[in-house]
């Protein structure tokens, strides 16, 4: 009996054995034809963005479940990465498979994780969305939607993806967001806004005329930053804005800009504005501006400002070539700070192989 009881035994063993060999060989033969599969999908993935193929982005559309799956990690890498044309045809791939539909859908999911990941694909196909009449528009009415989300991981990445995406109207939507309960970092936003580009000028114009002083210096750095011209006239105005961070802000924006017009008001600024910190920033303009008659303002900060103006404009004095290398030259003979400033400059520049631009 015993005997019987260890054969049946063993044979069940070997059966389990044999089973389990079994089992593994074929999922190692599918996992080695998934893999086959995936290295052949990924190759119609470059060369759906190189442009080399054009049946790959319909072949890389057809693809069966299993394989995309493995497949779409790559496609998500190379669509944070590439622009124009490449972007355009990663996206109707995504199109025609219906990711964006399923982006767009689940973007109004009861779960955050599952709306946070609508708003990544939203981000990641939004520069070719833009112009697209269906799909660009509906994306936008989603993600207006996600900037009032109770998860600030859900609000963050829909600021993202209006950043990409956007137009005039989002940038107006982004700026109410400083003041919302449910808002997101300024610095997100901005960044956000700079890349909806010339489109949010309006919205930021206004925005830098009105608000606490805390927005309105961040729109007025945006529209720097930005570099349209437009913003010219609201850029002007702010220099003389009762808050010391803002004038401070329109000075800077102005220099990004390299608006020589502006050279007056930035002179009077460094002679006469309270702020340090203002003065320096319009020093600095003067110096990215480039014009040689803010030399005897820049001189002037230099032998009578306080260390921040008095320093910076002792580097701005740098760009105005041999008319500022030549205030800074006399300066430098004097032992009082002035000339201590204008040598650290001088010495800036030497190591620098003899320009600051």
């Amino acid at each position: 009996m015993a005997q019987a009881v260890l054969s049946v035994s063993a044979a069940w063993a070997a059966l389990c054995l044999l089973a389990l060999c079994v089992i593994r060989a074929v999922r190692n033969r599918r996992e080695r034809a998934v893999g086959g599969a995936a290295a052949a999908a990924r190759r119609l993935v470059v060369e759906t963005a190189g442009g080399e193929n054009p049946s790959a982005g319909a072949a890389l559309a057809a693809l069966d479940r299993r394989t995309w799956q493995a497949v779409e990690p790559a496609v998500t890498r190379l669509l944070s990465r590439v622009k124009g044309g490449a972007h355009r045809a990663l996206t109707d791939v995504l199109v025609q498979r219906g990711v964006v539909d399923t982006a767009l859908a689940h973007a109004a999911g009861p779960r955050s994780l599952q709306r946070a990941r609508a708003a990544t694909w939203l981000a990641l196909t939004g520069p070719s969305l833009r112009t697209d009449p269906v799909h660009g528009a509906e994306a936008r009415r989603v993600l207006h939607g996600l900037l009032e989300d109770r998860s600030v991981t859900v609000r963050e990445t829909a600021v993202r993806a209006l950043g990409r995406l956007g137009d005039g109207v989002s940038a107006g939507l982004l700026l109410a967001t400083l003041d919302a309960p449910r808002s997101v970092a300024p610095g997100l936003l901005g960044d956000a806004l700079v890349r909806i580009g010339p489109a949010s000028v309006q919205a930021l114009t206004a925005a830098a005329g009105g608000g606490d002083e805390q927005h309105r210096a961040l729109a007025v750095e945006l529209l720097g930053l930005i570099k349209d011209r437009r913003a010219l006239p609201a850029l002007s105005v702010a220099l003389h804005d009762p808050a010391a961070m803002v004038r401070a802000a329109a000075a800077a924006a102005l220099g990004r800009v390299g608006e020589p017009a502006a050279v007056t008001a930035l002179t009077t600024i460094v002679r006469t504005d309270p702020s340090g910190r203002v003065a320096a920033a319009a020093a600095e303009a003067l110096g990215l501006i480039g014009d040689e008659s803010a030399v005897p303002a820049l001189e002037q900060a230099l032998r009578h400002g306080s260390y921040r103006p008095a320093h910076t404009a002792a580097r701005a004095l740098l760009r105005l070539d041999r008319p500022g290398r030549r205030a800074l030259t006399d300066a430098a003979r004097g032992g009082d700070p002035a000339g201590a400033h204008a040598r650290e400059a001088l010495s800036c520049a030497v190591d620098r192989g003899g320009t600051d631009r």
